[in-house]
């Protein structure tokens, strides 16, 4: 119904005669220029009239609401997602820093597979195997063993899993505790987030940064989720400074 109008105007602006009432009937070639003259004229009506740019104007905006809305809806999952993961402990942060394993393994290994990267960026190729590296570490460093051997195509791996966790706690005993773990993944973001602005390196060198920081503050007892739970509590307990005047008995 919202278009009939601008259907309506679109008619109104269009000489349909084609500038040309008494002229005789055009052979094919000329029906053709005609066609293609009659597409110019309703293109060009409808880039002039104004009540088709207010209603592409009226739909872009609602197209932009709408989005915005599913990415404010998307944003909040995602963060009570993650504040449910951090009010787990170090289990939980230890689930958040194997997929971030699996994420810096992924953009490093697509790193690695673009060849021609060695030649014309060696720097930026090395630093890709170095994050293929790390990323595996990660995830060997974060399986959950028992978990992983529930799944069919997965558990055929547990073995393999567990024999290389063992290898990495024997070797790399400081990466057995949260604070090793958290020097660890700082490291490592700071190695990505360095490499360019709001890019797949950006984004996984931030996230690596974050696990660092949440395994150093869980080290020395510290749960940024029970924190932020009790301030809440408190905020909503407090009192007001100024409560209502009481009447004089």
């Amino acid at each position: 119904q919202a278009l009939v109008p601008v259907v309506v105007s679109l008619m109104a602006a269009v000489d349909l005669s084609g500038g040309n009432r008494g002229a005789p009937p055009a052979s094919n070639g000329g029906q053709a220029a005609g066609g293609g003259g009659l597409g110019s004229q309703l293109a060009q009506a409808a880039v002039n009239d104004p009540g088709v740019q207010a209603h592409l104007r009226e739909a872009a905006y609602g197209q932009a609401q709408q989005g915005f809305h599913y990415a404010r809806e998307g944003a909040a999952q995602a963060a009570s997602e993650f504040h449910k993961y951090v009010q787990e402990g170090p289990a939980g942060v230890s689930a958040l820093c194997f997929l971030g394993g699996i994420a810096t393994m992924l953009v490093g290994i697509l790193g690695v597979l673009n060849l021609s990267g060695l030649l014309s960026t060696p720097f930026h190729y090395l630093l890709n195997v170095y994050l293929t590296g790390f990323g595996l570490v990660s995830f060997l460093l974060e399986s959950d063993v028992d978990s992983l051997a529930r799944f069919k195509v997965i558990g055929k791996l547990a073995p393999w899993l567990s024999r290389y966790q063992g290898e990495i706690f024997e070797r790399a005993k400081f990466l057995t505790d949260l604070f090793g773990r958290g020097l660890f993944y700082l490291f490592v973001g700071s190695l990505a987030i360095t490499q360019c602005l709001f890019c797949l390196h950006f984004v996984i060198g931030l996230w690596n940064l974050l696990m660092g920081i949440l395994c150093l503050m869980m080290s020395f007892g510290i749960n940024p989720a029970e924190h932020l739970a009790a301030d809440k509590h408190s905020r909503d307990q407090a009192t007001p400074l100024y409560g209502p005047v009481q009447g004089s008995a």
